[in-house]
């Protein structure tokens, strides 16, 4: 159970062929810094609730299917300073959120699909791209 790990402060699921959806009960893990959910088959929407993670500090999703826009309240999480969304299938806008993060933050993208490019990209990743 999700909840019985509460107290839990890294999740590191990096490339184990995880497939479906990102489910909102992962919100329940409110201690966590380190969340790695990176190169497995992950779709749909990253969950909105993830701003109530106020202790993330890396969250790593790049290289997934995942879809939607990147939740807004991300940028209310003040200890984040590495987000990795690069190699997913994001639209919306990031860069109304770019003040909000500061200049602490190294953050990857996929700009080219983001309707507002970004701005505090660290580094600008696009489809086949071996940079990233």
């Amino acid at each position: 159970s999700v909840n019985a790990q509460a107290s839990l402060t890294g999740l590191y699921l990096s490339d184990n062929f995880l497939r479906g959806t990102i489910p909102n009960q992962i919100c329940a893990l409110y201690q966590l810094e380190n969340m790695f959910l990176d190169t497995n088959g992950f779709s749909g929407p990253l969950p909105s609730c993830l701003d109530e993670l106020t202790r993330l500090r890396r969250l790593l999703v790049f290289k997934n299917q995942l879809t939607g826009e990147i939740p807004s309240g991300l940028s209310n999480l003040a200890d984040l300073v590495q987000l990795g969304i690069e190699e997913n299938h994001f639209t919306g806008a990031l860069n109304n959120s770019c003040v909000a993060f500061g200049g602490n933050l190294k953050l990857w993208a996929d700009c080219d699909e983001l309707s507002d490019g970004c701005d505090c990209c660290t580094k600008c990743c696009s489809d086949g791209s071996s940079s990233c």
